[in-house]
């Protein structure tokens, strides 16, 4: 972490420290206490939803998870309660952990869905349990005094509170450096756009699931830190109350930001109190100012903070500058190897959907270094080869080898983790991020990161980040991006953020790249950027596998033609020779020979 960034967090805790003296009254006290909980609550569903990208009905399931851990713990076992307060965290983290897993295959609605389920099966549970958990009557909680109280001269209310926004502050201060780490940007990749983070190498499995048990166990740190303010335990705790209370104070303060759900949470606590003194209709006059809010702010209160560097700190690297230099290592040159076997090996592929034969015993090799274009009309097949060869989609029959290991029906981020790196047809990029943070996301596969290194911002990990962030400059300059790094993605023009697609699979350092019509849409000038980066790449020695309409630039750029034709191989060949075919003439050029001082032309259809 920067040293301006632990003097702001030494800062806090210190304030932390010393607010409880200067509250004396055990109300305002126990109000911030309430406030600081439910800003916990708010940032564990800011997790999941805010940078995952998956909304939560049933955060509720995980607060009272935590809350009736450490309660039985205290009440059943006689242990401490502020020893059970952080053994409750574990049940939440495996609950979440299990909730992540168990609902792999589903998003939006259907997730949501899923975590109420979770919640209301505990809440059944917790209230038809009556032997263990006394059912509706509850769990009674003594009063847990600190043993550090006296000795600061607090009081009980005081030193609870000074707990409770230590612990906040420590989750905040964790989940900073996390979002500022990998596995930040691979939260963020997620919810961007699952198949992109797939093709980048990021196993969206494991990063999800991770996600999900750290946001239980987040949540059930705030529900053990509400049992000393209520005393009382009962099955209200996973009911839909903090569920919706969390996911509103999420869009009321910011969906996405680390301070929001702070800001949504302490209005939730302090407002309706501020309307008590109109009780009848304080309810109602609090929900028309979140519709206000909500209307009037898409983005939550944050938005209005306009400070760029906050918006762009996720970006920054915790490295010394003189490590963030640019690797001097020249690039292989592949091609010089002296390898002689194929680095891609397309044998028999065969696909259906639905009886729909989209692709019949296709077969072709790729050898190291070589650019091999693939051309096609409409329906040619030539995106479903692509799908095939990268993971997406798997082959009915036939093989995929690449660097001599079948890697059919393996995971796209498996794949990628080989070398084997792909572009989508229409332009995939992390739009709401800078162009630096996009590169930054793609270098995930540059080196292996553990979890605690990340937390704990190890040396080992701030040379490992120092790595990535070269890595990323070096992308971006050869991409003739580097002028563009504090950009959003999404505001660039057209051209460039198809030369950014391709500086994205470029950061995750393949060995052979897929771009599936990397000219599409582009004019002249952008089309001719993008033939000197494929001239760059391929002297440089990468292995290339191109799909595109221009088909003065696949003549000019490949070294070998392949030619599709309703799902089965027509012509393959050198660009001169499959230019002169007589059946490609006739099936792709519309019966006129392409000449090669020809402008660049299109086929007669749409992409396939």
């Amino acid at each position: 972490m920067p040293l301006g960034a632990s003097k702001i967090a030494a800062g806090c805790a210190l304030a932390a420290l010393a607010l409880p003296y200067a509250i004396t009254s055990p109300y305002y006290s126990g109000l911030l206490v309430y406030a600081a909980v439910l800003a916990m609550l708010a940032t564990s569903v800011n997790m999941v939803y805010g940078y995952l990208g998956f909304v939560t009905f049933g955060q509720a399931a995980f607060f009272g998870l935590g809350a009736y851990t450490a309660g039985l713990l205290t009440v059943k076992l006689g242990i401490s309660y502020w020893v059970a307060a952080p053994l409750a965290m574990l049940p939440g983290a495996a609950l979440g952990a299990l909730v992540g897993f168990a609902s792999l295959r589903l998003g939006g609605a259907y997730f949501a869905i899923a975590s109420l389920t979770a919640a209301e099966v505990l809440r059944l549970l917790a209230a038809n349990w009556v032997d263990f958990t006394r059912g509706p009557l509850g769990v009674l909680v003594p009063a847990a005094p600190l043993p550090f109280q006296e000795l600061l001269g607090l009081s009980m209310a005081q030193a609870y509170l000074a707990v409770v926004l230590l612990a906040l502050l420590a989750v905040v201060f964790a989940l900073h450096r996390l979002m500022a780490s990998p596995y930040g940007r691979a939260w963020l990749a997620i919810r961007e756009s699952q198949n992109l983070a797939e093709s980048l190498g990021i196993e969206t499995t494991r990063f999800r699931v991770v996600n999900v048990a750290l946001a239980g166990a987040v949540a059930a740190l705030a529900g053990v830190l509400l049992v000393p303010k209520i005393f009382v335990i009962t099955p209200d705790l996973f009911g839909p109350t903090f569920s919706a209370t969390g996911l509103l104070a999420v869009i009321l303060g910011g969906r996405g930001t680390l301070l929001g759900p702070l800001v949504g949470g302490a209005i939730f606590a302090v407002l309706p109190e501020v309307l008590r003194f109109v009780d009848e209709i304080r309810i109602a006059i609090f929900a028309v100012l979140l519709l206000v809010v909500v209307r009037t702010l898409p983005g939550g209160l944050m938005s209005l903070v306009k400070n760029r560097r906050t918006a762009r700190a996720y970006d920054q690297v915790d490295a010394p500058e003189a490590a963030l230099a640019p690797p001097q290592t020249p690039a292989p040159d592949v091609r010089r190897a002296g390898n002689p076997a194929p680095l891609l090996e397309v044998s028999n592929i065969s696909k259906a959907f639905r009886g729909l034969q989209a692709m019949r015993g296709l077969s072709f090799t790729l050898a190291q270094g070589e650019v091999l274009g693939l051309i096609g009309p409409n329906g040619a097949g030539k995106t479903t080869c692509l799908n095939l060869i990268s993971g997406f989609i798997t082959p009915d029959e036939g093989s995929v080898r690449f660097a001599g290991n079948d890697i059919g029906g393996s995971r796209p981020s498996v794949i990628a983790r080989s070398g084997l790196v792909r572009t989508f047809q229409q332009t995939t990029l992390f739009a709401d991020l800078t162009v630096r943070h996009n590169v930054l996301i793609a270098t995930h596969l540059a080196a292996t990161e553990w979890f605690a290194s990340a937390l704990l911002a190890t040396s080992s990990y701030a040379k490992r980040e120092a790595h990535r962030a070269a890595l990323a400059a070096k992308v971006l300059a050869t991409a003739g991006l580097a002028h563009r790094a504090d950009d959003k993605a999404g505001s660039l023009p057209y051209g460039e953020q198809r030369l950014l697609a391709i500086a994205l699979a470029l950061a995750a350092q393949p060995r052979l790249l897929l771009l599936d019509e990397p000219a599409a849409g582009l004019n002249h000038t952008e089309a001719m950027q993008l033939v000197a980066l494929l001239h760059k790449l391929r002297d440089q020695g990468l292995s290339i596998l191109i799909i595109d309409h221009n088909l003065k630039m696949m003549m000019a750029v490949s070294d070998r033609i392949v030619v599709l034709h309703h799902g089965e191989k027509l012509a393959e060949g050198p660009p001169a020779e499959v230019r002169a075919h007589p059946e490609v003439i006739q099936a792709y050029l519309g019966g006129r020979k392409v000449e090669s001082g020809e402008p660049a032309t299109e086929a007669r259809h749409a992409p396939a």
